[in-house]
């Protein structure tokens, strides 16, 4: 399932500024659950504790979790990234030393660059075990604003999921009278065939009762009917479910396809065939929806 969070926690301040932990969570569709977590280089050794936390509360999706620390300078958030105050007396010891070796000093922008460079505030984050808390403090923010957004995704699938599931159940319902037409149809047409090439047979003959009554077996779907309206009603009721349900729905929906099709190699009835494809183009779009559900 899609779904977006964050969360920010504030550190302790220094000299330069103020500090606070910042993480971001997204996902998107995937049978399992897979992590990706991003973290600075001196906050590695804290991928593990951030991966069980998210594995804590996700079951399904691809998860990718950034958490980063974002400084604001102690003179204001538009303030520069470097000292100024050392920058300009790192440029007066360079304009001293020119003059005292006679070497023409004319500071341009890219010199300035440098040295505003050379003399950036620490941004240095603070050691893990000391950030720790913090980090956690705002991932756990972040998954629960990223559960809370899939949460929303869930129910308007579920809306859908739903009314699609109804849509199978009155196609199925409308099979059922449609199966005892096929013997009936096929006792005609054989009727038929055998007064076009002129035999005249009587319908209670026993060979013409054995043939029909063999293409009743063959085409009876009682038995599919009625394992489709349980899944139906299990698949209802799953949808209701708590907890994670995605892979029960799976489940179902290949099951579902498996009677329908059984349905539509058995039945020879054009009108239970039409239905039958009209259920399979319904039973896809089910299934696509499902691989989205947690």
């Amino acid at each position: 399932m899609t779904g977006f969070g964050s969360g920010k926690v504030a550190l302790a301040a220094t000299a330069a500024g103020a500090r606070e932990v910042v993480a971001e969570c997204s996902s998107v569709n995937r049978k399992g659950l897979e992590l990706a977590v991003s973290l600075p280089r001196e906050w590695s050794s804290l991928e593990a504790p951030l991966t069980e936390l998210a594995r804590a509360r996700l079951q399904r999706g691809h998860v990718r979790m950034a958490v980063v620390m974002q400084e604001t300078a102690a003179d204001g958030p538009g303030a520069a990234a470097w000292d100024e105050v050392a920058v300009g007396a790192t440029l007066e010891q360079l304009r001293a030393l020119a003059k005292r070796l006679g070497v023409p000093f004319q500071p341009d922008a890219e010199l300035l660059l440098r040295v505003a460079q050379s003399q950036g505030r620490d941004t240095a984050p603070p050691a893990a075990e000391e950030a720790r808390a913090a980090v956690e403090q705002a991932a756990a923010q972040a998954l629960e604003q990223l559960a809370a957004s899939r949460k929303r995704e869930g129910a308007a699938l579920q809306r859908d999921l739903e009314m699609r599931r109804a849509l199978l159940a009155r196609l199925v319902t409308e099979i059922a009278p449609l199966a005892p037409e096929s013997v009936t149809r096929y006792r005609d047409a054989l009727h038929g065939r055998l007064r076009q090439i002129g035999l005249v047979v009587d319908l209670n003959d026993e060979r013409v009762l054995r043939e029909i009554a063999l293409f009743a077996d063959r085409c009876d779907i009682a038995e599919e009917l009625t394992r489709l309206a349980s899944h139906l009603a299990q698949f209802e009721k799953t949808l209701t479910a708590d907890g994670p349900v995605g892979r029960q729905l799976d489940f179902l929906c290949q099951e579902i396809h498996r009677e329908i099709n059984t349905v539509g190699s058995k039945a020879q009835h054009l009108e239970i065939t039409r239905r039958v494809l009209e259920a399979k183009n319904e039973l896809e779009r089910m299934r696509e929806q499902v691989q989205n559900v947690e």
